[in-house]
């Protein structure tokens, strides 16, 4: 297949340009799906700089995406929302998107779809992870030959959570200010002054952050083997660590001291509910409650089956926080 193209859904996202890049460095001939009116990013010019055909369809366009998709062995399906605003629900874009990208593969020939869901999807699980399962389902009723892969939130270069949790630890309380528009200097003035960092609640939940390399290696082995085919596969790093565990490693990383003042969970919940006022929160009620459920699993099939050997959390952010940011869009 090394010589066939591969269409990848999402692929000037943060993820998404990842996968490209890795995808082109083993050889794949890639075609690049984007939204109609994306708007000219670092990302978008990597992945066209890379030598890849970009074609544009939203994954509610099922025409769009069968003229994407013409042509192409594979379909590596990563778009997906973890916030909802107008016109972009979890049931729009999470369920009926899965749906459409399944069925446009069908009709264009696809010989299989290596889809990323996320830890934890499942049909009694909160909002976001309900939806990511109903994805899943609509992928494997498609007829399509198909790889599921569950990741925990992933950890790499340019974007995602990585850059987030850096924010969080350096900013401490004011890191709403700085998602409001308030440029992170001053606010990294103050944070010396007020060395805290808030947690909602006990910061006993736990989570197993992913390197994106670890991510990536699956993605590229789904997409060359068989005996995967059909298989769903939890991934999450090589540690179940609670949230205060988290910070202190970020903490670490950057080499910053700051003391975690716990909010009790009523103060939380009330905290949580106020954000929902701000046009960007800094976590919405239903992140708030997926945070409190442990978001944990057992590696040991996808360890076994793709040979891995996972990366810890402090490694992750130290690739993550250091490594050169060829597609960083946070725009700080």
């Amino acid at each position: 297949m090394a010589e066939r193209v591969v269409a990848v859904t999402g692929a000037a996202g943060f993820i998404g340009s990842h996968v490209v890049r890795m995808l082109r460095t083993e050889g794949f001939e890639v075609r690049a799906v984007v939204r109609p009116g994306t708007k000219k990013s670092q990302r978008l010019a990597a992945v066209q700089g890379l030598g890849c055909t970009v074609a544009y369809a939203d994954v509610g366009d099922l025409g769009a995406l069968e003229r994407a998709f013409d042509g192409c062995a594979a379909v590596v399906h990563l778009v997906a929302i973890i916030r909802e605003r107008v016109g972009a629900t979890f049931d729009l874009v999470n369920r009926r998107g899965a749906a459409e990208v399944a069925a446009a593969a069908k009709v264009s020939g696809v010989q299989r779809i290596v889809h990323l869901s996320a830890l934890g999807a499942g049909p009694e699980a909160p909002r976001y992870l309900q939806s990511k399962w109903m994805g899943e389902e609509a992928i494997r009723r498609s007829g399509v030959p198909s790889v599921i892969i569950r990741p925990s939130f992933v950890i790499g270069p340019g974007g995602g959570a990585a850059i987030q949790f850096a924010a969080v630890v350096r900013l401490g309380p004011w890191y709403p200010l700085y998602l409001l528009g308030v440029p992170a200097r001053p606010l990294e003035v103050l944070a010396v002054l007020a060395p805290i960092v808030p947690v909602l609640g006990s910061g006993q939940y736990r989570s197993m952050p992913l390197d994106v390399r670890d991510l990536l290696a699956v993605v590229g082995q789904a997409l060359r083997r068989d005996d995967v085919l059909g298989e769903v596969y939890e991934l999450g790093g090589p540690h179940a660590l609670t949230y205060d565990g988290l910070l202190d490693d970020v903490m670490a990383v950057l080499g910053l001291r700051r003391w975690k003042v716990h909010m009790p969970m009523s103060l939380a919940r009330a905290l949580v509910r106020e954000f929902r006022y701000l046009p960007n929160p800094p976590i919405t009620q239903d992140e708030f409650e997926a945070l409190l459920v442990d978001n944990v699993c057992d590696n040991t099939k996808a360890v076994r089956t793709f040979g891995l050997t996972l990366k810890p959390f402090r490694d992750a952010m130290r690739y993550a926080l250091h490594h050169p940011r060829q597609f960083d869009e946070s725009g700080r």
